[in-house]
Order: structure tokens, then C-alpha cells, then sequence
């Protein structure tokens, strides 16, 4: 019996770059009829890879049930399959996607095999290892065992998980299977299904190099990848630590875990993450317009990548007190035009620090903290998943002197 390492979607940010590390070509195979899904779970790892500055292109070859033009917000447009059958260029055929060069599938085709089988594969994959690149093949099974080229590795998109006795028929290894969550275990409660929070931001051209591909005349084919300037990926999830206890005079936080009485009250506690930035004053102005332009409130939430990495500052819209609320209200954004289709992923963020009363807004931006103006007046700092989540915003309060409660954003506390 195989153990296939589990990769759930909440974990997925500090799950997975590992696993793409010195790699140049990897397969995403979707074990599932959800295809949607499937898309969406690539979509995620692709930013995830290219978070960093690395160059990353996703191509779609579910060549019979394309759907990953559809989950970026991409019209039907050339592909692979016009890039291969018809002599289109790469460089028309790839789209540059908040940092991620995607290349849909294009056009019907009556020989999926044939572009499975197609000697370009190789000649790529050897360019984009001479690049330093990542190329990143979402295809069905059957393709993978007619694929030219030999990925560096595959991984299994399967929402239930996978059978003990999985194959991948072919000598690739197969490095985890993406999943809604982890396996139940008596030994541990599994995290809720909450999807990775990447975020995907309103697009900026201004905001963005101007994108190419350049199919080069050697041997090697490999593409030269534009970075973007800014690419709107949110920080991955931050590991669960054991919650420390506050010195004498801080601000007194919940608990990490909550008893399950205080969990069940009606906090509205999930949101909608909208985008994040490395710059506080460009997701504070984001979350300036939902409110003032759409009536949505909207909450900044500062977190820290691992190391010495930037800021990054999520943008979180609404307060509901159920997930299928959010998404209903998510739905009402994307048909009012205010997010993208398919932009947005569902959180549950309880907690929340309360400013004072009669501290000004504007004063506590002059000194850096993310505070917003909520719908009932009360000036909130964050939304939060869990307290020590919280740990950063907390030492951004006591620097600059304002003692603030870390409370359930909204109901009875």
C-alpha cells in the first residue's frame, strides 16, 4: 500500500512550493467529474509557484472539457490546439493572468492524441529547465500516458481523495493529491473546508509589465516569461503554533481554539477575500471603494509571510454568519459587476481588533495599521481566523501605543 501524501486546499501555500522546487514540467491530473474544481485547484497551485517572481505558464489540455479559460475570467480564445494544429503562436495564444501565463485550450480538436503525442512537449520542457521556468500541464489521465514528454512530476486532483491502489500507469512520480481537506483521523479534528486564500484581484494593466512569450528559434524552444510587477497572490496559510501567553499589559486575545459554545455564536464571522497587495495603502483604497462605491464593507488584514518575505495585506469583504451566506453575497458581487467571475474565496475570520472609542481613522493609518470604518461606525483592525493569526497586528498595536481587543467581529461575544 502507497501512501499518497494529502495536500488539502487549506494548506496548499506552504504545502506545495516544495514540491515544485527544481522542477520545470509538472502534470495536474484531475481524478474527479468536478472539472470546475479541478481548474480552480490548478489555478491556485500556478499562482502559488509564481508567487516568488518565477515564471509560470498553466496550459490547459483537458482538450474534450475545457473549463480553466472560464475559472481566470478568460473569453474563448486561442490555444494549445491552434498553436499546434493551426501554427498559431505561443506568443498570441498565452495570457498573462495576475502573474501567471495561462494558455488555454483553444480551439476543438478532433485529435486530442495528437497533441498529447506532439514532439513540441520536449523541446518545452528542456526550454523551460533552461529558463529556470515552470510549465504546468493540467490533462486528463489518458493524456498524461500519451504525453511526449516525462513530467518531473505529477499531482492528483481529486476532491474525496484517492483509492490505496491508484496508479499513475506511467514512471512519473506522483507527489500528493489535492484535496478538499485532510482525511478524518480520531486523533485529530480535521480544519474546515475552507478553500487556500489566494486571492485574485481586480486586474491593473498599469500596474503590470507588458506580458510576452517568445517562442525562441533553438533547439530548446524555450519561452522568455515577462514578470508582472505586482501579482495580487495572497501570503500562504500561516502553520497552526501553540498560542503564547501575553506579557504583562497587552491586549488580552481569545483563545486560538475557542470553546465550542463561544464558536457557535452568531459572530457573522465569514468574509470574502477579494485581492491582497504588498502595499497597506493600496489595499486599504481597494476596501475604501467597496464600502463607499458598492456599500460592502470591507476589512485589511496584515500577514506576514515566513521569513523575511513582504507584508502582504488581504482584502475581505462582508460579514455573514454562514458560509453559504458568503456565498450568496459572493454571487451578488460577480452579477453587480463589483468582482470578477470566479474572483473571491470564502473564509471564516471571527476575530477581529476593536479600536477604541473616539480614536480617529485617520490617525491610525498615519502609523501604518490596517483600520477601516465598519457599517455600524466601530473602527475594526483585521479579520482573523484564529488569535495568534493575530500576533502580527498585535505588535503593530502596542508599537504604536493604541491598546485595541482582539473580539468577535460582529453578534454576542
Amino acid at each position: 500500500m502507497t501512501t499518497q501524501r494529502q495536500l488539502p486546499l487549506s494548506r496548499l501555500g506552504h504545502l506545495v512550493p516544495p514540491l515544485l522546487d527544481g522542477a520545470a514540467l509538472i502534470a495536474l491530473i484531475p481524478i474527479t467529474q468536478d472539472l470546475p474544481w479541478a481548474a480552480k485547484a490548478a489555478w491556485d497551485i500556478a499562482r502559488i509557484a509564481a508567487r516568488d517572481g518565477r515564471r509560470v505558464a498553466l496550459v490547459d489540455l483537458c482538450l474534450e472539457h475545457p473549463v480553466l479559460h472560464e475559472t481566470v475570467g478568460l473569453k474563448a480564445t486561442e490555444g494549445i490546439v491552434d498553436a499546434f494544429e493551426y501554427g498559431v503562436s505561443l506568443n498570441k495564444a498565452a495570457h498573462e493572468v495576475t502573474g501567471v501565463f495561462i494558455i488555454p485550450a483553444g480551439s476543438e480538436t478532433a485529435h486530442p492524441a495528437d497533441v498529447y503525442a506532439h514532439e513540441r512537449w520536449r523541446k518545452l520542457h528542456a526550454g523551460f529547465r533552461s529558463e529556470g521556468a515552470l510549465l504546468i500541464a493540467l490533462l486528463p489521465l489518458n493524456g498524461l500516458a500519451q504525453f511526449s514528454a516525462t513530467p518531473d512530476g505529477a499531482i492528483a486532483l481529486a476532491p474525496e481523495g484517492l483509492g490505496a491502489d491508484f496508479s499513475l500507469e506511467r514512471d512519473v512520480p506522483l507527489l500528493g493529491v489535492v484535496r478538499d481537506r485532510w482525511l478524518p483521523s480520531h486523533s485529530r479534528t480535521s480544519p474546515p473546508p475552507m478553500p487556500m486564500p489566494v486571492a485574485e484581484g481586480p486586474r491593473r494593466s498599469s500596474r503590470l509589465t507588458a506580458a510576452f512569450l517568445i517562442v525562441a528559434a533553438l533547439a530548446a524552444s524555450g519561452w522568455a516569461l515577462a514578470r508582472a510587477r505586482e501579482a495580487f497572490v495572497a501570503p500562504p496559510k500561516q502553520p497552526a503554533t501553540a498560542p503564547r501567553p501575553a506579557p504583562p499589559g497587552a491586549p488580552r486575545a481569545l483563545p486560538a481554539s475557542p470553546p465550542t459554545a463561544i464558536e457557535r455564536l452568531d459572530t457573522l464571522g465569514w468574509t470574502i477575500q477579494l485581492a491582497a497587495y504588498t502595499s497597506l495603502d493600496k489595499a486599504l483604497a481597494h476596501a475604501d471603494r467597496l464600502s463607499a462605491d458598492a456599500g460592502v464593507p470591507a476589512l485589511v488584514t496584515p500577514l506576514p509571510q515566513v521569513g523575511s518575505g513582504p507584508v502582504w495585506y488581504r482584502v475581505l469583504a462582508g460579514s455573514y454568519a454562514t458560509r453559504a451566506a458568503a456565498g450568496t453575497a459572493r454571487a451578488n458581487l460577480w452579477r453587480r459587476g463589483i468582482a470578477s467571475a470566479g474572483v473571491g474565496d470564502l473564509l471564516l475570520a471571527p476575530y477581529s481588533y476593536h479600536a477604541p472609542a473616539g480614536t480617529s481613522l485617520d490617525s491610525l493609518r498615519h502609523k501604518g495599521l490596517p483600520a477601516v470604518r465598519w457599517s455600524n461606525g466601530v473602527i475594526l483592525l483585521g479579520a482573523f481566523e484564529a488569535a495568534e493569526q493575530a500576533a502580527y497586528t498585535q505588535g503593530q498595536l502596542k508599537r504604536a501605543g493604541v491598546r485595541a481587543n482582539l473580539l468577535p467581529r460582529m453578534g454576542t461575544p
